[in-house]
């Protein structure tokens, strides 16, 4: 009954589109696109008339596809695409790639925060950010392609992300109610979500605005074989044994199945105050706070047992629970000759997990354990990141013959980052084993460990342009920066080396055998460029070259000097920074008046760049490979055909490759990965586009917006190739997909209600994995977006 409700609602959303789309006008309308204006180059222009490929999406439009968390950005811009999570975002990392540059697996990572910077950096309003927040109250998402390093820093070699909120409005008080429900195919339960904004003028020059609200995303994975366990899914205790006579022998009691377990709940606020005593000065504090408590993850496990969809067999459940807090201020002052801006932010972020990775042990490391039967050991981690950040520009007004930027830079991060991981009853076990008497103390702590560093960034950076004539421009850009990374790190494996010492006669037994803490300091000087050249052949007609560069800061892995085989482990300690230079050509314009444009062909030359390989041992660390590449096209176009009719398309080829070969696994010439191989989860086709019509209803009775969108990522796999004899292997195969939305809105005075469908086609679409040859068959994982939903939502105004 429940599929049959998802599905009619499903097919009344299509249904009511198709003679909507009969109604067209087909005679000419009047209709003008309307300008999208952005701030990519730190001034406001026109994206048309910006010399590089920008897609700008309005914030009208992430309301008429339902987009209201970064995931759902990625059906709306070609060429974009993510690890798709859910709302339980491992270690609450950003996850975008664009323009194939992505040197990380497509997996979990098991929470452990990202030794590497990601490639592509996201700000909201004027503040670099490193974590996803909730799209609520969002005037434009502007996504920047290709190297960004003049201007945006550090980790933009793919591109960089800017999610521009709503400012407070002096126009008036106003607000909105918000209320939304929806079903789930494969979900028992509804979800649901409440949000109320307001806007109100405290004085002539005052203003504030504030957003909030609850959601709670209802989960559609199942939990089968869970571990019966003494404690409580985030803090878990010693398993239940079956046979609580047989402690050598006896497995474990294996606890009920927890329906839709990777259910989540957001509580969300974001507040602002803005102060403008004069035109040539505006002052503004933000705060912006998030609460995630999820309690599992959305990947299942259809390899295995009944071979079901949506079903995950790992032995717990995996919650996660994240924590934000962001202040930041921003001052723009008129100056005459140039506009000074000073924008100052303060991030605190808490992450409190427990992953369940006890498939690796027992399919790679069960010897090391002499047979114990009961091979459970989750992983709990505590995560607390502090970020300061400081950027203050001048900015020229424009319209003269020379306009520039020049500005200062500054970030300090600091991580503090704990791990913990026992195994219930090893010690016991082991005694009783070897039959030791008296016993020997060999600790049921299987690992712990974790980092404590500050990453500093110091930069100074300018572009200039020069307007040789009315047509013609040509730009430069610099940066010049230093970043420094000082702390330490480390994984003691206690049971393991306790175990060693005692069979090596080493009194007493040494917990840092087989690992420890290491200090580590990086510091790294360099500089980046940029030039670009664009001649306006018309009013509607753009051409453009541009060469830019981005980089990424190195930093250090958490291993020890010397690992348990032995190896000497010096000159992976650290790894160096890396470069992306990128060659780009393009056009843009307008047809009609009607139809805007953007074409672009490309390619991106990666340097040493910074990917997780295996040492000897099996541990994973970050290392310098000599280089890859991407290069491909993109298309894109956006358009208002008619009055009641508008459209938007795009597609892109993306091919990502390495240049070099490397070994996947220090030393092993047999893990070798040859020159040629697909960069992880790239994929060479994506296509997005949407329709949305409009349609007045007779007399006062309001009018009617239907929308549908779709989008296609192409194949691609989870790592570079698989290789059975790499220790960590985790090669996965990953279809491409397509996913279709629809809505229809009805809207009248200040009240709209929506009927909406996500995944119409309820594809099971998957962005990452782990592969059974890492896991295990029973532990094996693949990530899965959202299956068919569709929903009812309310919004009043006043």
């Amino acid at each position: 009954m429940r599929n049959l409700l998802l599905g009619s609602t499903a097919l009344i959303v299509l249904e009511a589109l198709a003679p909507s789309m009969a109604r067209a006008q087909t005679k000419s309308d009047s209709a003008e696109l309307q300008e999208i204006i952005v701030t990519a180059t730190r001034r406001s222009e026109s994206v048309q008339s910006i010399p590089s490929n920008i897609t700008a999406v309005s914030g009208a439009r992430l309301e008429q596809s339902g987009v209201s968390d970064i995931g759902g950005v990625v059906r709306l811009v070609p060429g974009l695409s993510l690890f798709d999570e859910g709302a339980r975002v491992s270690g609450n990392r950003n996850n975008f790639n664009l323009r194939g540059l992505n040197a990380n697996a497509a997996t979990n990572n098991d929470d452990n925060p990202s030794l590497i910077q990601e490639s592509v950096s996201t700000y909201l309003g004027e503040t670099p950010v490193f974590f996803p927040l909730k799209l609520v109250d969002i005037n434009r998402v502007e996504v920047l392609r290709g190297p960004q390093g003049t201007l945006y820093g550090a980790g933009s070699v793919g591109g960089t992300i800017r999610f521009i909120p709503n400012n407070p409005d002096f126009s008036g008080f106003y607000g909105e109610a918000t209320v939304e429900g929806s079903l789930t195919d494969h979900s028992d339960d509804t979800g649901y979500q409440g949000m109320v904004l307001l806007n109100a003028p405290v004085s002539d020059n005052v203003a504030v605005r504030v957003v909030g609200g609850y959601e709670y995303d209802s989960g559609y994975i199942d939990a089968v074989n869970l571990v019966q366990q003494t404690g409580t899914t985030r803090h878990p205790g010693a398993p239940v044994l079956a046979d609580p006579n047989d402690f050598l022998g006896s497995g474990v009691v294996r606890g009920p199945v927890v329906k839709d377990h990777n259910d989540a709940t957001t509580t969300f606020f974001r507040g602002a105050v803005r102060y403008e005593p004069s035109d040539q000065l505006n002052l503004q504090l933000n705060y912006a706070y998030q609460k995630v408590e999820a309690n599992g993850r959305s990947e299942d496990n259809p390899y295995y047992g009944s071979g079901e969809e949506y079903v995950s067999y790992r032995a717990y459940t995996d919650p996660q629970d994240s924590e934000i807090n962001l202040v930041d201020a921003d001052v723009e002052v008129d100056l005459g000759f140039a506009r000074l801006t000073s924008a100052s932010a303060y991030s605190e972020i808490k992450v409190d997990s427990v992953s369940d990775s006890s498939g690796y042990l027992r399919t790679n490391l069960a010897s090391y354990y002499f047979g114990f039967p009961r091979l459970y050991a989750p992983l709990t981690r505590h995560q607390k990141v502090n970020t300061v950040s400081q950027e203050i520009r001048l900015v020229s007004p424009g319209g003269g013959r020379v306009d520039w930027t020049l500005g200062a830079f500054y970030l300090k991060r600091d991580t503090k980052f704990s791990l913990y991981q026992p195994m219930e009853g090893i010690s016991e076990y082991t005694n009783l084993l070897l039959g030791l008497s008296p016993q020997v103390d060999f600790t049921d702590i299987l690992a712990e460990g974790g980092r404590d560093d500050t990453f500093e960034d110091l930069a100074l950076f300018g572009e200039l342009t020069y307007h040789v004539t009315d047509k013609l421009s040509v730009t430069g850009g610099a940066r010049v920066f230093r970043d420094k990374t000082k702390g330490t790190a480390g994984i003691p494996l206690p049971f393991a080396s306790r175990t060693t010492s005692y069979f090596y006669g080493i009194n007493p037994l040494d917990d840092y055998l087989l690992g420890g803490w290491e200090p580590y300091e990086r510091t790294s000087k360099d500089q980046i460029f940029k030039a670009n050249v664009a001649y306006d052949v018309s009013d509607d007609l753009l051409f453009y070259a541009t060469w830019a560069q981005g980089f990424r800061p190195g930093g250090a892995n958490a291993l020890p000097k010397i690992d348990p085989f032995g190896n000497d482990n010096s000159a992976i300690l650290t790894y160096d920074p890396d470069t992306a230079t990128n060659y780009e050509i393009g056009a843009k314009g307008r047809l009609f008046g009607k139809l805007s444009y953007t074409a672009t062909l490309y390619r991106v030359d990666w340097k040493d760049f910074q990917t997780t390989l295996y040492s000897a041992f099996g541990q994973n660390y970050v290392a310098n490979v000599p280089s890859a590449r991407s290069q491909g096209l993109e298309l894109e176009a956006l358009g208002q055909l008619t009055d009641r009719l508008s459209a938007s398309f795009g597609y892109a080829y993306t091919d990502a490759k390495t240049t070099a070969d490397f070994d996947y696994v220090q030393g092993d010439p047999t893990t070798l990965i040859p020159s040629g191989t697909a960069l992880p989860a790239s994929t060479k086709h994506t296509l997005s586009g949407a329709l949305d019509y409009v349609a007045p209803l007779p007399g006062d009775a309001g009018e009617l917006t239907f929308h549908v969108d779709a989008s296609y990522r192409g194949k691609s796999t989870t790592d570079y190739k698989d290789l059975p004899t790499a220790l960590g292997d985790n090669y996965l195969q990953l279809k491409g997909f397509t996913v279709v939305g629809a809505s229809v809105t009805w809207r009248r005075d200040k009240v709209a209600l929506t009927l909406f469908g996500n995944n119409l086609l309820n594809v099971r679409g998957t962005t990452y994995g782990y592969s059974k040859d890492t896991l295990g068959a029973e532990d094996q994982l693949v990530g899965v977006i959202r299956p068919l939903t569709v929903g009812l939502r309310l919004k009043l105004g006043f």
